[in-house]
């Protein structure tokens, strides 16, 4: 009997009350999904402090994945579902846009990261030279794949000790195993990302690797050409580079993007 009044109901409204109920359901669906966002490791910290902060605004959910950048890339090229790439580097990101995988339009710098020479113990990182020559391994990012291991080998060339460490080097697969290799003390010292240094529960000592030693790791965040939410995504994106959003981003080790 109740459902059949309810059906009654429904056939006495009106075909604009029922359109627009219709368009009201959808539009709460679309907005209820989550935006999925891939993250490149180093920046996992900073968006587990800034994610909130945008649903509590927004009201839109995020989804966030972790990873190594050249793996993000990969994924993508082969149709992985995400929204928008936050990438340790602009080169993954500008050969999604060459590929017609990403907006070009939508592509901001939303930090620049600083590259450290790190000892989880009380072992000196100074003079850094004698270091690194002395420690038995030493962990880097893939320079093929991660930012953070390119910068250090660059850094390990310019210091002419690239060939010299070959058989010290331990390689994570991204800048967050390679904190791990040194926070465990699987290796000495480690090549990390300082907001790692920051965020992390032992901060040991460190050396900045000087800019001029390496290339500028800008990261770079894009919209994904196939994203279903691109309006949500663009707002993230620009909250991203917010001036507020980029002091607290500073505040966790990086330079800012803008």
């Amino acid at each position: 009997m109740r459902f059949l009044t309810l059906l009654l109901r429904v056939r006495l409204l009106s075909p604009t009350i029922l359109l627009g109920s219709v368009f009201i359901m959808l539009t709460n669906n679309v907005f209820a999904a989550p935006l999925r966002i891939a993250v490149a490791s180093n920046f996992t910290a900073p968006m587990q402090i800034l994610a909130p902060l945008f649903e509590q605004e927004t009201g839109q959910k995020l989804q966030l994945s972790f990873g190594s950048s050249g793996k993000f890339y990969a994924q993508i090229r082969n149709g992985a579902p995400y929204d928008v790439f936050l990438s340790a580097d602009q080169a993954k990101p500008d050969k999604l846009i060459k590929a017609g995988l990403a907006q070009k339009s939508s592509k901001i710098i939303y930090a620049k990261g600083i590259l450290v020479l790190w000892s989880a113990t009380q072992q000196r990182v100074e003079p850094v030279k004698s270091a690194l020559e002395q420690a038995r391994k030493i962990a880097i990012a893939n320079p093929k794949l991660a930012p953070y291991g390119l910068a250090a080998k660059e850094t390990l060339t310019k210091l002419g000790l690239w060939n010299v460490l070959q058989s010290k080097l331990v390689q994570g697969e991204n800048i967050g195993q390679t904190y791990q290799f040194a926070y465990s003390q699987n290796a000495e010292l480690g090549f990390v990302a300082l907001s790692q240094v920051l965020a992390g529960p032992v901060k040991g000592h460190y050396w900045q690797v000087p800019n001029n030693d390496h290339s500028p790791i800008k990261q770079a965040a894009v919209l994904l050409t196939h994203s279903q939410h691109k309006t949500q995504a663009q707002k993230f994106l620009n909250f991203l580079v917010r001036k507020d959003i980029q002091k607290r981003i500073k505040n966790f080790g990086y330079d800012s993007g803008q």
